[in-house]
């Protein structure tokens, strides 16, 4: 566990990094809310490029044909249930961002949500919350570190998990290895089955969901991996506007 947290450590200097490097440049952009950067950094492109092959080969042959026959033979109140599942599962570590972003009154509704949904829902199964009227925010430590002024950084592809950025790689590492439930887990081999479960079904069912979609970029992009990449930035500069919009609401 300690070497992991040392990678993260690592990282989250490299998005430091990367926030000096693009301080200079990001002040002569006049970005709009809705707008996007143009900015693209990928000096791995490369090795990304390879990893992107290496990531096709794998969907191709095992998680599209699981995603496929997932969406075509599974009920609909089946993925309602599987969604609702994972979203319950994140509960706790949105908490801990929303904390971290200090919006309060936003991570004590996530809390309430979690209790309604684990209780009253199921184990989360269904999204109680939601039919009271409670509805969803979703959060990460991509956002948070946002919140605090840290740029996306440099473009990188990750093996099975798929593109993101230097920031975004410190978000997925936070949340996963900060989270409450898994920290619990160690020592509770029914609970650590569950939540591999439910990290399975998450990929499946968020690939289910961007059949269509990658299939569009596949066969009508000249260069889907430049497209893949432009549409990654676009989302993360979404996220820096949102919490940019976030802070001045405040």
């Amino acid at each position: 566990m300690n070497f992991f947290w040392w990678v993260f450590l690592v990282f989250f200097a490299l998005c430091g990094c990367s926030n000096t490097q693009d301080t200079e440049f990001s002040k002569q952009q006049n970005i709009e809310e809705d707008e996007f950067s143009l900015a693209e950094p990928d000096p791995l492109e490369l090795f990304n490029r390879y990893m992107y092959g290496f990531n096709q080969i794998l969907d191709a042959a095992i998680i599209k044909p699981v995603a496929i026959a997932y969406e075509l033979g599974t009920p609909e109140n089946v993925k309602y249930c599987t969604k609702s599942f994972v979203k319950n599962a994140y509960g706790p570590i949105n908490l801990i961002n929303y904390t971290l972003q200090g919006k309060i009154e936003t991570a004590a509704k996530t809390t309430l949500r979690f209790v309604l949904n684990t209780t009253f829902g199921l184990f989360g199964l269904i999204d109680f919350a939601e039919f009271i009227g409670i509805s969803e925010e979703l959060t990460s430590f991509n956002e948070t570190l946002a919140t605090w002024g840290i740029e996306s950084g440099s473009y990188i592809m990750l093996p099975i998990l798929g593109p993101t950025t230097f920031r975004g790689i410190c978000g997925y590492a936070f949340d996963w290895f900060a989270d409450p439930l898994r920290i619990c887990a160690n020592n509770d081999a029914r609970l650590q089955k569950v939540l591999l479960g439910a990290t399975v079904a998450n990929i499946i069912s968020t690939r289910a969901d961007l059949l269509d979609s990658l299939d569009d970029i596949y066969t009508t992009s000249p260069d889907s991996y430049v497209t893949i990449r432009s549409i990654v930035f676009q989302r993360q500069q979404k996220i820096d506007n949102k919490m940019q919009k976030g802070q001045a609401d405040d």
